[in-house]
């Protein structure tokens, strides 16, 4: 039987959107001595000759830089979760230069994942489909210019940087996991066990890379050790219900997904952040949901929306429980020819 957590999560990941208006702490512009050392340290790691993948904290040497992200670790891992860090000189790197900038601050925030089953370590957000992920169950959102519901990334942390924007909408929306669980949990507590349930989610076309199934099994909540944790993504939750086996919804869980979804998008939780060319989004998929809105891009290639994309778990894995969790995509070995310029 799981723990259940019956009374309010009183931690600092249960923010509101009138608290991050009151703090904007969650903000920070890297100084010119920061930028400075992160120009060296790209130089240093080109210089190994390695190739991106095999890039460590060991080849791209930080000082004042590893302090400042020792905060943003705790930040992320016991704080309100997320934080938006500006200031990267983007215009003055090409391709390789931005994605080693990007992946060595990476490096030192966690062990990077599989995006897919292309077997992708460093993944590119663009509209390369024009497929619909509401209607088309192996399609997948960041491959597309719809709006994305909100939802989790499958990694303890996930890294958006902004390399261009589209020229209209494509905000980004977040909003705390813990404070929309205080919500159902003051106003419709009765559903609150149903998320400590086993659901299947879909893996879309892909692979669980533990037990090779085209879905994972895991509950929407974890409570261990303090730690109040949320895996929500409705489209994956629904398009599971394809398998054989898979635990049939009620109408209690569509109850509870209306709910969530009402909660995330409500203007007393819901954050949107002006998201620019230099900034990177720094999200713990475990007390946050994300989104973003729908966008009309440019005709010009060159000129299309482009967000570079990192999946991190962090060294020490302290959430999961018996039913909380997530394994990982399997590789394709007939799919991993993808290279970290891809959208290039």
């Amino acid at each position: 039987m799981a723990n259940i957590l019956r009374t309010p999560f009183q931690g600092a990941s249960a923010w509101t959107r009138e608290d991050m208006a009151r703090d904007a702490s969650w903000r920070y512009t890297l100084s010119e001595q920061e930028v400075g050392e992160l120009r060296e340290a790209v130089r240093a790691a080109q210089a190994t000759g390695l190739a991106l993948e095999k890039i460590d904290r060991q080849h791209f040497p930080l000082e004042k830089l590893a302090q400042r992200i020792a905060q943003l670790t705790q930040e992320l891992a016991s704080g309100r979760g997320f934080a938006l860090w500006s200031g990267l000189p983007l215009d003055e790197w090409n391709v390789e230069e931005r994605s080693m900038a990007y992946w060595g601050l990476g490096r030192y925030l966690g062990e990077p994942v599989v995006q897919n089953a292309r077997g992708e370590l460093f993944g590119h957000v663009t509209d390369t489909t024009g497929t619909d992920p509401q209607t088309n169950a192996n399609s997948r959102f960041y491959h597309t210019n719809h709006a994305a519901p909100f939802h989790v990334d499958g990694a303890d942390i996930v890294g958006l940087m902004c390399v261009r924007t589209a020229k209209a909408g494509g905000a980004s929306l977040v909003v705390s996991s813990t404070s929309i669980y205080n919500r159902l949990l003051a106003e419709h507590p009765e559903l609150v066990p149903l998320m400590y349930e086993p659901l299947w989610f879909d893996h879309r076309g892909e692979r669980n890379a533990v037990t090779g199934q085209p879905y994972w099994q895991t509950s929407i909540a974890g409570w261990i050790d303090d730690k109040l944790s949320i895996m929500y993504l409705r489209n994956f939750i629904e398009s599971a219900q394809r398998y054989e086996g898979a635990p049939q919804l009620t109408d209690d869980h569509r109850r509870l997904f209306d709910l969530i979804d009402g909660y995330a998008q409500s203007p007393e939780l819901c954050l949107s952040m002006d998201f620019r060319p230099g900034d990177i989004q720094w999200l713990n998929n475990h007390v946050t949901l994300h989104s973003r809105t729908g966008f009309t891009d440019w005709e010009e290639p060159h000129k299309r929306r482009w967000l570079m994309r990192l999946w991190l778990n962090e060294r020490q894995r302290e959430r999961f429980t018996e039913t909380y969790g997530f394994y990982g995509i399997a590789v394709d070995a007939e799919k991993s020819d993808a290279s970290p310029a891809a959208a290039a």
